[in-house]
């Protein structure tokens, strides 16, 4: 892989050709690397064996780089040696940005500071207690949150750094866009974990020559790059030639190369997912794609995510209708609260009966002839039903949204709840309301149960409950958007409690449910190679907002 030549405006900045040779000018990142014996934020030599399709990002000096990546690949560290390289050599004064000055304390204590102290040879002078600031040879690199209790950074600039830009503050990062205006270089490396479609990231890959990691398949010699689900043998759980079908290996993973997919654009655009990563197995990739659909664009496949368009018709439900009876096995009740309650009754199969009431003792009745093994009822708006279920059945869990900001690929968990519920643990149960009723409807949409209902009146107001729903878009103060699920009248009750139901049936063991946790026992989702925490990503794009 041949490194892009560097522009003639960078060469004009580069210092004269006599310099001692203990000074030696480079034009090289990769010469650099191996002369210097330039060591990782670890104290490690650099290794690009697994990921060779960062090769062509370090050493791309292309002005307009975008690369929209998922999670776990390096794409923090590349560009920080990158940069490091450019203040040293190409005397690029860089401002680089990150959502919050909390993420740059940590990425600067916890990587730019360990480089410089592992590469004291080649940054001598550079203060690595500095966070905001470092210096080099009269050139300074800049680091500042968008989101910021001070002023963005007014100085001008060579390059400006976007890290996890889909986080970030949109309006702040466009205040950046002038400083680089007196450069001859004007550059601006925008990456992150994508986000929603139409968001700054998004519009730059689509403007960018996007670039795609390509194969050739060993057997049949077809060229193409990998994608989901086409690329992987959902029952062998291995990689496969998306036209012969054949097994990939690791080697012909890393054999591949870039390929323009929008050949033409000044604007290098690169796309990585894990189904380029060698260290995760296709198995993994197939236990993500059962999860959150969110999670899994974002952080798995690299890919923006934006259901607006996932909703459920009286199409969908009819299509779902079924006369065989639903009511084998475990059975699971979910209850919807408020001045009339709705209650939604399934087995492992589907739904077997629906219905409405209105004083406690009607519960009672309703439990005592059905006998439930597990049930969930919603703790919101009045939760005097709630607290006298959950207290007379050991079995019924009292429903809070909210979000689990340590780890975000867990959207139900159990937890303590709140107020006089809080010695109760075993009686609550937490979700994630946008992204659960994500995975139920999708669930639906792809007929994983079937409904055992009459075809009465009851059924028809079933249906009428999720004609209402509304897949909508909101932006929030900082111009991030998330999408949300809102009801046209606000009568979506039976949708809630078949939602309940669902969530009872996860918890009887059929789903996936999470014991309280400390924070000392969540392993990081990302590796030591990308400091930024996805656990805040969905915090601030999927803000839980109860619409019951």
């Amino acid at each position: 892989m041949v490194e892009h030549c560097v522009s003639s405006a960078i060469k004009q900045r580069l210092p004269m050709a006599k310099e001692l040779k203990e000074n030696k000018q480079y034009y090289s990142i990769l010469q650099w690397i191996v002369e210097k014996g330039i060591l990782d934020e670890k104290g490690e030599p650099f290794s690009y064996v697994d990921r060779p399709w960062l090769i062509d990002i370090l050493t791309d000096w292309t002005p307009q780089i975008v690369l929209v990546a998922c999670a776990q690949v390096g794409k923090s560290v590349t560009f920080m040696v990158k940069v490091s390289f450019a203040l040293k050599h190409f005397k690029f004064n860089t401002i680089t940005t990150f959502p919050t000055d909390d993420d740059v304390k940590e990425f600067v204590a916890s990587k730019v500071n360990k480089f410089i102290q592992a590469n004291r040879h080649e940054f001598q002078g550079m203060d690595s207690d500095n966070i905001e600031r470092k210096e080099v040879d009269g050139r300074f690199w800049f680091f500042k949150g968008t989101v910021s209790k001070t002023a963005a950074i007014s100085t001008t600039a060579d390059l400006l750094v976007h890290d996890e830009i889909s986080r970030s503050d949109q309006g702040a990062i466009n205040t950046y866009k002038s400083r680089t205006k007196a450069s001859q270089y004007k550059g601006r490396y925008i990456f992150s974990n994508p986000g929603t479609e139409r968001d700054e990231l998004d519009l730059v890959w689509q403007k960018s020559n996007q670039r795609e990691w390509v194969i050739t398949c060993p057997k049949c010699k077809d060229e193409h790059y990998l994608i989901w689900p086409d690329s992987i043998d959902l029952e062998r759980k291995i990689r496969i030639c998306r036209a012969c079908k054949e097994p990939l290996s690791d080697d012909t993973l890393r054999q591949g190369k870039w390929v323009a997919q929008n050949p033409g654009s000044t604007i290098s655009g690169y796309h990585i997912s894990h189904l380029m990563c060698v260290w995760i197995s296709a198995a993994e990739i197939i236990e993500d794609s059962e999860g959150d659909p969110a999670y899994f664009n974002n952080f798995v496949l690299g890919k923006s995510y934006s259901p607006g368009d996932l909703s459920v018709s009286k199409t969908t439900i009819l299509d779902l209708w079924t006369p065989k009876p639903m009511d084998i096995g475990e059975r699971f009740i979910g209850i919807d609260v408020g001045n009339i309650k709705h209650y939604v009754l399934r087995s492992s199969k589907g739904l077997f009966k629906i219905g409405r009431f209105t004083k406690p003792s009607d519960l009672d009745d309703i439990i005592a002839f059905w006998k439930p093994t597990s049930g969930v009822i919603d703790a919101m708006p009045d939760a005097t039903l709630s607290r006298y279920i959950v207290d007379k059945y050991p079995f019924m869990k009292m429903s809070y949204f909210m979000e689990n900001a340590n780890n975000p690929q867990t959207i139900v968990w159990w937890g303590k709840g709140q107020g006089d519920e809080a010695s109760n643990k075993s009686g609550v149960v937490y979700s994630h309301r946008d992204r659960i009723l994500d995975q139920h409807l999708t669930n639906m949409i792809e007929a994983k149960h079937l409904i055992g209902l009459e075809t009465d009146k009851e059924f028809q107001l079933y249906i009428k409950h999720y004609e209402t729903l509304r897949r909508e878009k909101v932006v929030n103060n900082k111009g991030i958007e998330r999408y949300i699920w809102a009801s046209t009248t606000g009568e979506d009750h039976y949708v809630f409690a078949d939602l309940y139901a669902y969530l009872a049936m996860l918890g009887s063991g059929s789903g996936v449910f999470y014991g309280e946790v400390t924070q000392a026992d969540i392993p990081s989702v990302l590796g030591a190679d990308n400091i930024y925490d996805v656990s805040r990503a969905f915090a601030e794009i999927n803000q839980t907002n109860d619409q019951n």
